[in-house]
């Protein structure tokens, strides 16, 4: 080795260390920026006076900021700006607020329900309202000073809760409402001009000068403005946007185009014309077998009445029977009647015609009906499909920024995007050579800490990656499953499966019968319903189309097929639970159990819209355990053993317990037995 290359390799050892600190020291320096952020908006809302002398912007600035670094540096200037801009009692009064509220966020952050949106804006109308009553306990309340009072407690809670929002992006805080995060910025650019309003230089108002000189900046140095508002540029829209509106607005127009042929095809459809009436059985065979008759003027005008009494006393036993004897008429129209056995015969045929045109037109209304209800439910579907398009995401740009800083410290070659979904849900767009080594658990652990949120990928290219936030909640299930005595295969099926979204759906069918036939039917459900719900359609909607699917195809095939259906939103553990003609379904909580069950016809069944559907609404929690049955397992009426079982179930072990239930008794296993059990658990 030559001197020339020890020297080399020793100069890029001492120069290597200083270029990796270079993003770590523009990370620290951009954190510094934003706590002196923190800090002079403190001071500047601390003096904002309204409501006669009262200055609650600072107590609930400091409640917005949290209790770290920026939450301490909120603190600091909240109180030099109460105390320069405030006369002493008024300064001291504010300053012990915006010192107690700090405390309160610092001494117990670690509880969750701090971590509620509306926690720290109570506690901060709380905290001020108390050091208000003790200022005021020695004066007297004249006036509207009670109103007042009353009055600053609710605009402190207000206050705090748009500051949380506005401060949203710069403490990549998750616990704050989409709704606090459109309001904020806009809450707190007007709580500043209202602090500075007062203010002159010269005799010049400065609120004037500095709304005129921020026009001007952003006329002039736009990109310059957002680059620093964001600490970088905004995320670049993707190149698609504008493919997405015309496919938006071409689903809008299709979704429109079917809507017109609902209508189009309901209003022309009317009821088939038909001789209802019984009496026109009679007149067709009369007009068969007595126009050659002798006596047909005798019986058809002479002695109408007499012939129509005995038409008429005739009609209820033949339509009962569904076919007319001799014993049905009287016995003298019998006996007079020279061509009666004749006449018998041509009223069963007629009368066979007239039920054949009954239940053919009935046929005939209701494919009517299930294509219009098709029509109607496609538009649906298409309408949402293109609302889903235009459901637009919400750049992220602290997590942005700080998501950029790793990369460059990893020198990793990716451009990336953060966004928040209209849940406030992060989600992470990558492209580049660099992305497949942010897969690896410890990339993507990384990249969670950095975002402060739990990340999991969702889509991986060969260049590109999506990346979004992990469920909190995650769920443990089992199935196990025994054919009736002497059939080769099941009629049930059943399975469970997870969106994209974070929701869970557990699903279990049963068609009619046993053995193949029932098995396949039920595997057609199953199959319809996961592909319609795995391509975004509504749980509810899918299960209207499946019936009446299955109403259509139940004309040619017969049968029916039972569906119990769970979704259950694993963010917030909030869920349904949907049945039609399904066995019921149990809910543990604890050692309760709840039985839920319906009255709706299975699908295939059911007529009509969604009045058909049982729903039954959940919250669901780590360790609630849900137990999914076909009705081969438990006697409706008799079901006190497997209730008992599954409250002493430990949770331990659901596909064991889903394998014991079946194999209960198997003396009696007339029917096919499907279990299926679910145990909610938190992620860690």
């Amino acid at each position: 080795m030559t001197a020339k290359t020890i020297y080399s390799k020793l100069s890029a050892l001492r120069t290597r260390p200083k270029a990796e600190e270079r993003p770590r020291a523009k990370a620290r320096a951009g954190t510094l920026a934003e706590a002196g952020i923190h800090l002079l908006l403190g001071a500047v809302l601390a003096g904002a006076v309204m409501l006669e002398g009262s200055a609650p912007f600072g107590a609930a600035f400091v409640g917005a900021a949290g209790s770290g670094l920026y939450g301490g540096a909120a603190l600091v200037g909240a109180c030099f700006g109460s105390l320069t801009a405030l006369d002493l009692s008024p300064g001291l009064r504010y300053t012990a607020a915006a010192v107690l509220t700090f405390a309160i966020h610092f001494a117990f952050y670690d509880w969750k329900v701090l971590r509620r949106p509306w926690a720290m804006p109570l506690v901060a109308a709380l905290l001020n309202a108390v050091t208000g009553l003790i200022v005021r306990r020695q004066g007297s309340w004249q006036g509207l000073e009670g109103l007042y009072f009353l009055l600053e407690a609710a605009l402190t809670a207000a206050a705090c809760w748009a500051f949380a929002g506005a401060l949203a992006p710069m403490t990549a805080r998750r616990h704050v409402s989409p709704a606090a995060r459109r309001v904020g910025p806009l809450a707190l650019v007007c709580a500043c001009l209202a602090a500075i309003a007062p203010l002159t230089v010269l005799g010049i108002p400065l609120l004037g000068v500095a709304a005129v000189g921020a026009c001007l900046v952003c006329l002039r140095y736009p990109d310059r403005l957002l680059s620093w508002l964001g600490a970088g540029s905004f995320p670049q829209a993707s190149a698609d946007l504008r493919a997405q509106r015309l496919v938006k607005q071409k689903l809008e127009q299709t979704a429109k185009a079917f809507h017109t042929l609902y209508d189009s095809l309901r209003s022309a459809f009317r009821a088939p014309e038909n001789d209802n009436d019984v009496s026109a059985v009679f007149d067709r065979a009369a007009g068969r077998q007595c126009r050659g008759c002798t006596l047909r003027d005798r019986c058809w005008k002479a002695d109408y009445n007499t012939t129509f009494n005995a038409l008429n006393d005739a009609t209820p036993a033949m339509v009962e029977r569904g076919r007319a004897e001799k014993g049905d008429f009287p016995r003298h129209f019998a006996d007079r009647c020279i061509h009666f056995p004749e006449f018998v015969a041509a009223v069963n045929e007629e009368l066979t015609a007239l039920f054949y045109r009954r239940q053919y037109n009935a046929r005939i209304r209701e494919s009517r009906a299930a294509v219009c209800r098709q029509y109607a439910q496609l538009s649906d579907l298409l309408g949402e499909a293109a609302a889903e398009l235009s459901r637009e995401l919400t750049p992220d740009l602290v997590g942005d920024r700080r998501l950029r800083q790793r990369l460059e410290e990893l020198k990793l070659d990716v451009r990336s995007r953060v966004y928040r979904d209209g849940r406030g849900l992060l989600r992470v767009e990558a492209e580049g050579p660099g992305c497949a080594a942010l897969t690896r658990p410890s990339r993507l652990k990384d990249l969670s800490a950095v975002l402060g949120v739990p990340l999991r990928v969702e889509l991986e290219g060969e260049d590109d990656l999506s990346l979004i936030q992990q469920e909190p909640l995650m769920a443990l299930a089992g199935v196990a499953a025994r054919r009736k005595n002497g059939e080769t295969v099941s009629g049930d099926a059943g399975t469970y499966f997870k969106r994209p979204d974070g929701k869970l759906y557990l699903l279990l069918c049963d068609g009619m019968g046993s053995g193949p036939d029932a098995n396949r039917e039920s595997t057609l459900a199953v199959r319809l319903l996961e592909q319609l719900i795995q391509a975004g359609v509504e749980a509810r909607r899918a299960l209207i189309t499946l019936s009446s699917a299955l109403a259509l195809r139940g004309e040619e095939t017969g049968g029916f097929t039972t569906v119990d259906l769970l979704q259950l939103d694993l963010f917030t553990g909030e869920g349904e639970l949907y049945k039609l003609g399904a066995a019921p379904t149990y809910i543990k909580k604890g050692r309760d159990v709840q039985r839920l069950s319906g009255k709706s016809l299975p699908a295939g069944l059911a007529e009509g819209e969604a009045a058909a559907l049982d729903q039954f609404s959940l919250r669901l929690g780590p360790g609630d355990c849900v137990l999914m049955a076909s009705d081969g397992v438990a006697d409706r009426l008799d079901d006190a053993w497997l209730r008992e079982r599954f409250a002493a179930f430990d949770g331990e072990s659901p596909k064991d317990l889903a394998r014991e239930l079946v194999t209960h008794d198997l003396k009696s296993a007339t029917d096919d037995r499907t279990a299926l059990v679910m145990r909610i658990d938190r992620r860690t």
